[in-house]
């Protein structure tokens, strides 16, 4: 980079980027995704939907709930549709009453539609009996999954017609952190390319707005192919047609021509996973997918309001645990904390709270509805927890997951060890993740511009492998101190930047967030990401605060 080029080195070495690597990161080339028959079984998946298709057989789409498996139903929805196809049905389990994943009940449902095919996505990996009887059934299973096996070695896959997953033991795959809708799309792929069925080249990438969507919600690293996938995927949601992002865009004052990876975060991503969490995860479906723009509008407002209906109550549920945690003596190296009375759909974004709080895993159960104990955990770190809980698997009924996130159900019994047995794993993990260095990134109130600005935002998509850069900004001087915001609780430090000001800000803070004294004139070392605000319509530099020190 022409400006700030010690700045620009220091961020590539950060990241872990060769100089040979340097082009493909920030100039990701969609030429260069990698080919999907490199999945296992991807060929064998291939033909049969495209053997399906020339039959006429009844197809199914068993989606998982969630902002991955959601999304990636869209994605086979689109498929399905611009090639004409109508002998289709989907099925999107309930998330309290059957969980995640085949269930017995749901393959005896699918059954009676007169099913042929089962698809898969973002789940199916653990599935074994279920695959069982569809087979009995004389129903195909295509599994589209990405979570790891349980069983790595041979023999412990169920016995489906194709599984189609970078992470099983036996996959050469180049890329291990697709998510589910990832692997969705990549079926697409192969499909078209084999045979078009009058699509013309280069449709899907129009389906790309979901993946972006399912890869930034999921916790997958946006590096490699991810990356690639989340950047043409947000330039197609800038313009996505599709009437329910219009709609939620549009109930959230987004700019759609400037949304970014926050926006689908913060924004899009928690009002899709309320449908699943608080009701019905058909609710989001319809409204990803819907062309009418009525039903749009009213879909987005009731995603808003179980959303927040949905924060009330994880509030609340974070507030108990956290009082609970601070009458411990001490806080393990991996916190299990959990309650009869809380909801388990919930309990993931509970886990992201402690794990944020104390920097550490967290694993957070309930009670689902048929009495199992079950729940979230989340990472901390980069340690892998799919590796964790399989160090300790004899406690677990059953668990499945990723490196960042997973779910699990166990035993009134295993509760009484497993906090124990599970900060011991933690200290045994070969794979305390290699931290890479960071070196104090500083820079002064006057380096603050558009110069800095496309420095970053070169970096972008920021998540999961990828975080923003934090500056260290040094005596920098408070010109002014607010509140903002509805209910005041949004902080504006204004500071003296020689000839202008500058603004940092802090979402749900205070003044008194901080060990520093906040007064203007006083000089203090603040830490913080830049980022570029389309409020109202308008663009503004300003700073986002992480932390203020003296």
């Amino acid at each position: 980079m022409q400006h700030f080029p010690e700045l620009f080195e220091t961020l590539l070495k950060q990241r872990g980027i060769v100089p040979e690597e340097k082009e493909d990161f920030l100039n990701p080339d969609y030429a260069k995704l990698h080919d999907p028959l490199l999945l296992p079984d991807m060929e064998k998946a291939r033909d049969r939907v495209i053997r399906a298709i020339e039959n006429n057989e009844h197809i199914v789409v068993f989606s998982d709930y969630d902002c991955d498996g959601l999304p990636g139903a869209v994605v086979l929805s689109d498929f399905f549709e611009r090639i004409g196809y109508k002998n289709i049905s989907f099925y999107i389990p309930h998330r309290h009453d059957e969980g995640f994943g085949l269930n017995l009940d749901a393959i005896e449902e699918i059954t009676t539609r007169g099913a042929r095919l089962i698809i898969t996505l973002d789940c199916g990996v653990a599935d074994t009996e279920e695959v069982a009887l569809a087979n009995e059934k004389g129903i195909n299973v295509i599994i589209t999954d990405h979570h790891k096996p349980n069983s790595p070695p041979v023999g412990g896959l169920p016995e489906a017609y194709a599984v189609v997953n970078q992470n099983r033991s036996d996959s050469d795959y180049p890329f291990k952190g697709l998510c589910g809708a990832a692997v969705a799309f990549k079926l697409v792929q192969a499909v078209i390319a084999r045979e078009p069925f009058g699509v013309k080249p280069g449709m899907e990438k129009w389906s790309l707005d979901m993946v972006a969507i399912a890869t930034l919600s999921d916790m997958v690293p946006l590096l490699g192919e991810n990356r690639i996938l989340t950047s043409f995927g947000l330039s197609v949601l800038r313009k996505s047609p599709r009437p329910g992002l219009a709609a939620l865009f549009k109930r959230m004052n987004i700019d759609q021509r400037t949304v970014s990876e926050d926006d689908v975060t913060f924004m899009i991503t928690p009002r899709i996973n309320a449908a699943s969490r608080m009701g019905v995860p058909e609710d989001a479906f319809k409204l990803l997918k819907t062309k009418d723009y009525e039903e749009a509008e009213r879909l987005a407002l009731h995603l808003e309001k179980i959303n927040n209906e949905r924060k009330g109550v994880v509030a609340s549920v974070v507030k108990e645990a956290k009082s609970r945690i601070a009458g411990r003596q001490q806080v393990a190296n991996v916190i299990v904390i959990g309650n009869p009375e809380w909801r388990p759909s919930l309990l993931g974004l509970v886990a992201n709270s402690l794990v944020e709080e104390y920097e550490r895993p967290a694993f957070v159960w309930g009670r689902s509805g048929d009495g199992t104990l079950k729940g979230s955990c989340r990472s901390y770190d980069g340690y892998d927890l799919f590796t964790l809980m399989s160090a300790t698997s004899d406690e677990f009924v059953e668990f499945g997951g990723h490196t960042g996130a997973g779910g699990f159900s166990v035993t009134l019994e295993s509760l009484t060890t497993l906090e124990e047995r599970l900060s011991l794993a933690l200290s045994n993990l070969e794979a305390q993740p290699p931290s890479t260095e960071i070196s104090v990134l500083y820079i002064n109130l006057d380096d603050v511009g558009e110069n800095l600005w496309s420095l970053v935002s070169s970096f972008a998509p920021f998540g999961m492998g990828n975080k923003k850069p934090v500056f260290k900004i040094p005596k920098a001087e408070i010109k002014s101190v607010k509140q903002f915001g509805k209910e005041n609780n949004h902080l504006e430090v204004t500071f003296n930047g020689g000839e202008r000001e500058i603004k940092a800000i802090s979402f749900f803070s205070d003044p008194a967030s901080y060990s520093v004294l906040l007064t203007p004139g006083t000089r203090i070392s603040l830490f913080a990401n830049l980022e570029k605000s389309f409020f109202r319509n308008r663009p503004e530099l300003r700073l986002r605060i992480v932390d203020i020190e003296p």
